[in-house]
């Protein structure tokens, strides 16, 4: 029998621990040049960082998986207050049905009432989600905006690369202020 969906065998659960086990901050310089393959004076060779990022893929964290669409128009449209105007009108419909299988001539208040309420709800559902999707696709407009460089040396030469292109073994220059484009070892 398989396991369950969304339980990690055994032996997944270890390639996962043993992946979290880095040291590249407890040993020496030489030892980490030499692990690494690179030289502090030289950097890496144009050969071994294509290889490098070939293996390890680009220096960029995984986006997180996205909401669907029609999730989000549904959170709008059912969600928080909604929910209690969308109450509010099935027990206005439910009143004027009730008035209708006992009186000849029901008021109709309550089926007006209810209309209302439901479009009301229909309405601002569709204006938020309007609202949110505009916003965030503003937001996916500014990450991708101005893309983040780094100072590295390859084959002895100073070169401006894009972050993402940093590879495991890159010697990084960086300066006061600048944002660090990966996770490095300070060495100098």
């Amino acid at each position: 029998m398989g396991n369950l969906a969304g339980k990690p065998d055994q032996e997944n659960l270890n390639e996962l621990k043993q992946e979290l086990d880095v040291d590249f901050h407890k040993i020496s310089i030489p030892e980490l040049c030499q692990r690494l393959g690179t030289n502090l004076e030289t950097g890496l060779t144009a050969a071994q960082a294509k290889a490098n990022l070939e293996r390890d893929g680009l220096n960029r964290l995984t986006p997180p998986a996205k909401t669907p669409e029609w999730v989000k128009f549904c959170e709008n449209l059912f969600g928080g207050f909604a929910l209690l105007l969308w109450l509010g009108a099935i027990l206005c419909f439910l009143a004027y049905s009730i008035q209708a299988s006992t009186f000849e001539e029901p008021p109709d208040d309550n089926l007006y009432l209810g209309i209302v309420l439901t479009a009301v709800v229909v309405i601002t559902g569709v204006f938020s989600y309007y609202q949110e999707s505009k916003s965030s696709k503003i937001m996916e407009s500014f990450a991708n905006m101005v893309p983040q460089y780094a100072l590295c040396l390859r084959e002895g030469e100073k070169v401006n690369i894009k972050a993402e292109e940093l590879t495991i073994g890159d010697v990084v220059e960086i300066k006061f202020g600048d944002r660090l484009p990966a996770d490095i070892r300070v060495v100098e």
